[in-house]
């Protein structure tokens, strides 16, 4: 098949994130303005399958058409709504998904033409977006669908019929998505090592922990599921140090009948899900109201943060033994009800981020004192990376369908995937 060249789309990836709030706010109204913006499919992973082979052949039929500036600031605001193509007919608007990055030159991400009943489709680049290719998922056209990247060959994709009332299913491709077939996962008593840990929403509290064979594809379900409330598997640690989960403690029902979680708590496994130790932190501490509790943060398995606020306040807990005991840090800020993320960079500085989205005018800290300090940042990327083979992926969905890509987790640049069909 004929790769698809986009000239100077590897010069949009060599654009660094531009940190300045103020022009990606103003770049957002105006894109407002223009069109609507992504639609976010949330999927469940409770997981079956049936084993049953599915190929399915790339093709050029869409050839996406680049997208890009040489200053690109990525979106930071999200807006619901669906990512226009060039020139949309009647009833043509590219829906896509989140990135799921393989490596820091293979990425993915699933796309359809329409809101309903247009088939479903991945774009796929294998050289960090100098050429895109694309081919058709064999799902049914009305399915959600949760694509991700197990490697940088390997994609599964989670699925649903809207229609069809049976339980999700798995395919999955370890060839790049010129075939795929359907995947029953089995299940484990610990997730098998080296293998790619997939967060699911409902969280593990709901639904037991996904690994996925970055060679094959194949699928192990944990046998057991976290004991936390609420949880949340932490992608942003490396795999060597170990499973870890953020949740809740306890709850109490609130005006209306609502669900008010409490206590903050973490667990950690070194035997792949197989045996957990717990720590209970005082107060409510949380990074989110959504969902999970403290955000964990580590480079080596050794020295860990959990960071969170109480009261409008950030608060920082280390451990240097790997979450066998823990102190609180000095270092703090006022955050109001801002959505925590939390990273420690292989510089050993720990990244903060307060606040995700515009509304919540968003606030940047690091710390290179453990925690002692927190000094203002710069926006930008670094918070809530993934570690992926060769560096560091962090996307920006739903806020917008690309990602930023780093070797070392300091320095990053911005990839936009093309605009489709």
């Amino acid at each position: 098949m004929p790769e698809l060249d986009f000239t100077g789309l590897s010069a949009a990836a060599e654009a660094a994130f531009k940190p300045h709030f103020e022009q990606v706010a103003t770049r957002a109204r105006r894109r407002r303005r223009r069109h609507r913006i992504l639609a976010v499919t949330t999927v469940a992973l409770l997981v079956t399958g049936s084993g049953v082979a599915v190929a399915a052949r790339p093709d050029d039929s869409s050839a996406p058409a680049a997208r890009f500036g040489a200053d690109r600031t990525p979106d930071f605001i999200p807006t619901p709504g669906a990512t226009p193509t060039a020139d949309p007919g009647p009833g043509r608007q590219a829906l896509t998904g989140r990135p799921a990055v393989g490596d820091l030159t293979h990425v993915y991400l699933r796309w359809t033409e329409c809101r309903s009943g247009c088939p479903l489709r991945w774009a796929g680049t294998d050289d960090g977006g100098r050429h895109w290719r694309t081919g058709p998922l064999p799902l049914p056209d009305d399915a959600m669908v949760d694509l991700r990247s197990a490697g940088p060959r390997t994609m599964v994709a989670c699925y649903q019929s809207r229609s069809a009332p049976v339980p999700q299913r798995w395919i999955a491709s370890a060839d790049g998505g010129a075939t795929w077939r359907e995947v029953t996962p089995r299940r484990v008593d610990a997730l098998p090592a080296g293998w790619r840990v997939l967060g699911q929403r409902p969280g593990p509290s709901d639904v037991p922990l996904v690994a996925v064979d970055p060679a094959t594809g194949d699928i192990a379900q944990l046998a057991r599921r976290s004991t936390l409330r609420d949880a949340a598997v932490v992608e942003s640690v490396p795999p060597a140090a170990g499973l870890w989960v953020s949740g809740r403690t306890g709850q109490h029902v609130g005006d209306g009948g609502r669900i008010i979680w409490t206590g903050g708590a973490v667990e950690v496994s070194r035997d792949g899900g197989r045996t957990w130790s717990r720590h209970e932190f005082p107060d409510d501490l949380t990074a989110s109201d959504d969902v999970g509790g403290p955000a964990v943060a580590t480079h080596d398995g050794h020295t860990v943060y959990a960071v969170g606020r109480v009261r409008g306040a950030l608060v920082v807990w280390r451990s240097t033994d790997g979450g066998g005991t823990w102190a609180r840090a000095a270092g703090t800020a006022q955050v109001g009800e801002r959505t925590v993320r939390a990273a420690v960079r292989p510089d050993g500085v720990l990244v903060v981020q307060a606040g995700i989205s515009a509304g919540e005018d968003p606030l940047m800290f690091a710390s290179s004192d453990g925690g002692a300090t927190l000094r203002p940042a710069p926006l930008g990327p670094g918070a809530d990376p993934r570690p992926v083979p060769g560096g560091y992926a962090q996307t920006g969905w739903p806020d917008s369908k690309g990602a930023w890509l780093s070797t070392d987790g300091v320095t990053w640049t911005w990839l936009d995937p093309p605009e489709l069909p």
